[in-house]
């Protein structure tokens, strides 16, 4: 087994064209995203937005109303929100869909808040929406019970130094951009795809002349596959591994403290890029050539559908099929990553481990049932 790792280890890394679209492509992509973001300035790096632009829409004037807009105009003052103003209720919410602003709060017998997409700024929206409920129902509990404290109680609502402080989280700056470097790190897994298709080529023998010259080798089919899918499996993962690291320290964009979810969401992506190359180059007799062109299609739709040239790509397909985000594993991947760099959820990402894991074994099953039912008359 020692001897077969080795010598397959050496075969792959002796193909510089696969090598280039699984190690060095990337990192040039990943380069090239760090010049066109601006990270180099370190004066914008640094800076953190505090300010979240919203609009507000009166719907029916009255007291609770302008309750609602002495709270919102008191937030604004802190730096908060930058309330925006717009001529009618249309064009706030056109605002709201292009993405100019991050919220809408609709001024009623109620505040409401509408947004449009799960990221920190809605988060913090959403924490001021149920400060001021939490607020209003505090001072009708006091004015009921006890009337004589409503003016000491009013007062000492209205400042909100103590109780509001705007942090990046995890304490570190963000940038809308990172979910390019995610949808990234995604491509980077998929790559795996071209070291599978290259490796059932070489195994089938109807193929090409190292698949015939390995398959009437006397050692187990089963352990050739084994042997075949550890090696590639590691050239990918250490390949993604180095691309964390050149973005995480070359660049300085943190991917989160959680070092150990990192390596496990990188393996649990490359398993599925290797076995999804695997099981394209397995499934037809097309040539190298054409499967190689299929295997671009398979690494550059996904990530384009998961943000990789456009960084809103991933909210569109969430709202128009939210299904597709659910089974794309670049999209899988890049909301793995932004779980555990920007937003605090271990149901959210422990779901998307899920689904990764399960994909992977579907593709696994189906790549090792195609490989080990090759059978020649003659070779």
């Amino acid at each position: 087994m020692r001897h077969l790792l080795i010598y397959r280890l050496k075969q792959t890394l002796r193909d510089r064209s696969i090598l280039f679209w699984t190690i060095a492509f990337p990192m040039i992509l990943g380069t090239f995203f760090f010049m066109s973001f601006g990270f180099g300035d370190s004066a914008k790096h640094d800076e953190i937005a505090t300010e979240i632009p919203i609009a507000m829409v009166v719907r029916a004037q009255s007291a609770q109303t302008e309750t609602q807009k002495a709270f919102l105009a008191e937030v604004q003052k802190e730096k908060l929100i930058a309330i925006k103003s717009y001529s009618t209720e249309k064009a706030a919410e056109e605002k709201l869909e292009d993405g100019k602003i991050s919220g809408l709060f609709y001024l009623d017998q109620d505040l409401s808040l509408t947004v449009t997409r799960s990221d920190l700024n809605a988060s913090i929206l959403k924490l001021i929406l149920d400060s001021y409920n939490k607020n209003v129902a505090m001072i009708s509990d006091i004015a009921k019970e006890h009337p004589e404290k409503l003016p000491a109680a009013i007062a000492t609502m209205s400042d909100l130094k103590p109780t509001v402080k705007a942090v990046a989280p995890n304490g570190k700056t963000t940038s809308g951009f990172l979910q390019c470097f995610f949808a990234l790190i995604a491509y980077a897994c998929l790559s795996g795809v071209f070291l599978g298709v290259n490796n059932s080529f070489e195994t089938q023998a109807n193929l090409s002349a190292l698949g015939a010259r390995r398959s009437i080798s006397p050692t187990p089919k089963l352990t050739l596959i084994l042997v075949d899918f550890i090696v590639i499996l590691m050239v990918d993962f250490i390949s993604v591994l180095l691309l964390t690291l050149y973005i995480t320290k070359g660049f300085g964009i943190s991917l989160g403290d959680n070092l150990f979810g990192i390596i496990v969401t990188v393996l649990m992506g490359c398993v599925i890029g290797v076995s999804l190359g695997i099981v394209l180059g397995a499934s037809n007799k097309a040539s190298i050539n054409l499967k190689m062109g299929l295997t671009v299609a398979l690494t550059l739709v996904p990530s384009f559908l998961a943000g990789l040239m456009f960084q809103n790509m991933g909210i569109i397909v969430e709202k128009y099929c939210p299904l597709l985000n659910r089974i794309n594993p670049a999209a899988v991947l890049a909301d793995a990553f932004y779980c555990l760099s920007v937003y605090d959820n271990p149901a959210r990402y422990a779901r998307d481990m899920w689904t990764l894991a399960i994909m992977s074994v579907i593709c696994i099953a189906i790549a090792f049932s195609l490989l080990r039912r090759e059978r020649y008359d003659s070779i």
